[in-house]
């Protein structure tokens, strides 16, 4: 609904500004009528064009007001303010003012003696006079005037706070209103003398030309300087990852030590109870199912290696790039380590040029599934193959051999389609089509788009651990068995109870443990929907019911286990599964009625502007994008609040860094189940959510959309810890791209 609701305040804007400004015209050039039958005729169809303009302000209002109410004020406040608010104002001095003026008009043209063959009609000047009152003519050009303020507010809305931006419009909105009297009792004026004349043919059309070419230029000239403006500078870093800060109501920013995320690192000293290396390299592969595709690799598989360790184990990870141009770095999804092993290019660390390394170090605090990827570049590097599986087994794991433990990674490959794959990563090197790369796309269980089967014993138990490695959320069904959510992004569930046949609907980024005991028949995973189409038209089009970017994708992929006979079972076609009412009740993390040290709002949504020089639908946080965003500020020990509020046309998969989130409500329906942790929540349009977590992290933490095609373009801010800054910078001269 809401995003129906989005359409139509976008729609009733422009319309309004139309019929207001068509409108506005008639009501002009009212009194420059030569006749008094031509008089009655114009000021007939004002009189139906300005009732009509005074309906289609009703429907605009409306619906500002309703996706106020569908998505809560903070999701419409912008629209009510500045789209509804102007209009209305000025829709009532019309409706006060110029409609009575416009009957006026139409009555006296229809006195008798007008209407009389041969009869003197009525004095030109005094209809003239009537024609041109300020009361009738003024109102209906501030209306205008509101009208194309509002479309303007909601095709690009303004920042929070808006008390002063709204101030500046109403201001605007009183100047235009003067400067109307002025202009308008001039020149009622002028038509009012008894051999006042119309301006000929040749001259009007050389002021419509000069009217008309003056607003070319102005807008030529303001997209020209708004798109010049919206280019990211060569090096943001330092002190401008958070050039301003959301406070959230909490205290302000200088109360805590300095400190610099290169301070922030896990345990240098200690000996590795695990070491791996990760090697990246640019070349062409082909997929197990024999797709070639243009990869990025690490240690020349796709996906990388599946890395298993264990709680409370000092793991270390070498990542060596061989050949990848543009730069790589290692980011551990959902993994609460140490912000200096955070793996964001720019923020936490420089991204690694080929031929150089990096050493990361932490310990795991739980068990969980995660996974690993590239934090440079990558919209690109994750689709091309840039990530892998991190598994961080369970203390009962080792209890029973006979287990069958398998982590299932969903990805969407661009398989080459004949033209041959190629080129590099980063650096302006151009791959055509999806997130920098070509080819048709091909969903995957690991690389493998073909049925996968494996032979499971009957009674053995089962743990598949589902990773989404895409943009978009995707649809998984699992036909065959009765079996239970045992984790969700790597946290344990409390009490989860048996499902059957119903739909997971899994975030971008997401993990999904699934449990059960293999029956004596087939089990049967599948996914649904392709995920990665790409985004880069910058159109409305997004992610898909099933978890398809764009249309008429449907691609599917499949793994069975079979526990040794009979027939496969029909694909699952139940309920989608709600993690909001799902288990059993724990003690509430918080507190029963806790009180929060910061509450913070964000609302995310669309509007039409300009992104590093490239005119586009953006994909905005409080109405702005990177770096444009406060950075959210906390100290530590804080209990945050963060409300999510969807108005925008997309689902967005929002992850935070270097936290676990919670849960709270949906909509506002409390959640009822077990705790529901997660480190990456799906807010699809038009979902509320409030969720909170504890700032038990401290360091500069990328808060971001985990549709990446997003997240390159600006759907970005930071959670930034009190006294902590960073010596990394992002951007063109830096080589540091993380998106």
């Amino acid at each position: 609904m809401v995003e129906n609701l989005f359409e139509q305040n976008i729609l009733w804007s422009v319309l309004a500004a139309v019929f207001w400004g068509f409108a506005a015209r008639g009501a002009r050039k009212l009194a420059t009528r030569p006749t008094a039958v031509s008089v009655r005729r114009r000021a007939r169809f004002g009189l139906v064009l300005l009732c009509t303009a005074l309906v289609v302000l009703v429907v605009r209002v409306a619906a500002a007001l309703a996706l106020a109410g569908a998505a809560g004020w903070l999701g419409g406040a912008d629209y009510v303010l500045f789209g509804a608010l102007p209009l209305v104002l000025a829709g009532a001095a019309v409706v006060a003012l110029s409609v009575p003026a416009y009957w006026r008009v139409v009555r006296a043209t229809r006195h008798p003696e007008a209407a009389t063959e041969g009869a003197q009609p009525p004095d030109p000047s005094m209809l003239r006079q009537l024609a041109s009152r300020m009361g009738l003519v003024v109102p209906v050009q501030v209306g205008c005037v509101a009208a194309f303020l509002g479309a303007a507010c909601t095709l690009h809305p303004p920042t929070p706070p808006f008390t002063l931006t709204l101030v500046v419009e109403l201001t605007l909105l009183f100047a235009a209103a003067g400067g109307l009297l002025l202009l308008q009792q001039q020149r009622r004026t002028a038509v009012g003398a008894p051999d006042w004349r119309p301006p000929s043919r040749a001259k009007r059309m050389l002021r419509a030309t000069a009217v008309v070419t003056t607003l070319t230029v102005l807008a030529v000239s303001g997209c020209s300087l708004a798109a010049e403006q919206s280019r990211l500078p060569g090096r943001i870093g330092g002190s401008a990852h958070q050039h301003s800060f959301d406070t959230g109501g909490g205290p302000s920013a200088g109360q805590a030590p300095l400190r610099t995320v290169d301070d922030l690192t896990g345990d240098r000293a200690g000996k590795p109870d695990r070491r791996f290396t990760l090697t990246a390299t640019d070349r062409t592969m082909r997929l197990a199912s024999g797709e070639k595709v243009a990869a990025l690799a690490f240690n020349g598989q796709l996906p990388g290696p599946e890395l298993r360790v264990r709680p409370g184990q000092l793991v270390e990870v070498t990542l060596v790039n061989r050949n990848v141009r543009g730069g790589v770095t290692l980011h551990w999804h959902g993994v609460d380590v140490p912000n200096a092993e955070d793996g964001v290019a720019g923020v936490t660390q420089d991204a690694v040029l080929p031929g150089r390394r990096h050493v990361y170090r932490f310990r795991p605090d739980r068990a969980g599934t995660f996974w690993y990827h590239s934090h440079q570049q990558s919209s690109s590097a994750v689709a091309r193959g840039l990530f892998g599986a991190l598994v961080v087994e369970e203390p009962e794991a080792a209890k029973n051999p006979e287990a069958v433990d398998r982590t299932v990674v969903a990805h969407a490959w661009a398989v080459d389609s004949g033209g041959g794959g190629g080129g590099g990563h980063g650096g302006g090197g151009a791959l055509s089509g999806v997130n920098g790369t070509g080819g048709t796309l091909r969903t995957a269980f690991g690389d493998d788009t073909r049925m996968r089967k494996e032979d499971v014993p009957p009674g053995t138990p089962v743990r598949l651990r589902l990773v989404n490695a895409d943009n978009c959320p995707r649809t998984y069904l699992l036909a065959g068995a009765a079996f239970k959510v045992a984790a969700i992004d790597g946290n344990e569930v409390s009490g989860p109870t048996e499902l059957r046949n119903a739909r997971l609907r899994l975030a971008g980024g997401g993990r999904y443990d699934l449990t059960f005991r293999q029956p004596a028949g087939p089990v049967r995973l599948t996914v649904v929907g392709d995920a990665n189409a790409s985004s880069a038209s910058h159109s409305f089009e997004g992610c898909g019911e099933d978890g398809a970017y764009g249309k008429g994708r449907a691609e599917t992929a499949s793994l069975l286990l079979d526990g040794g006979g009979g027939s496969e079972p029909a694909p699952a076609a139940g309920p989608l599964f709600d993690p909001l009412h799902y288990g059993s009740p724990a003690d509430a993390p918080f507190g029963s009625s806790p009180h929060f040290d910061r509450d913070f709002h964000l609302v995310l949504g669309n509007s039409f502007g300009f992104f590093d020089g490239r005119p586009m639908v953006l994909w905005t946080i409080n109405n702005a994008v990177y770096p444009d965003i406060p950075a959210l500020l906390v100290k530590e020990g804080d209990l945050v609040r963060t409300t999510f509020v969807n108005r925008s046309l997309d689902d967005h998969p929002m992850h935070l860094h270097g936290h676990r989130m919670l849960v709270l409500s949906r909509n506002g329906e409390k959640a009822t189940g077990s705790p529901w942790w997660t480190d990456t929540l799906n807010v699809a349009p038009g979902e509320r959510y409030e969720v909170a977590f504890r700032a038990d992290n401290p360091g500069l933490w990328m808060d971001h959309c985990h549709n990446l095609d997003h997240a390159r373009d600006g759907m970005v801010l930071h959670l930034a810890y009190d006294g902590v800054s960073s010596p990394y910078e992002t951007g063109r001269s830096t080589g540091n791209r993380p998106e």
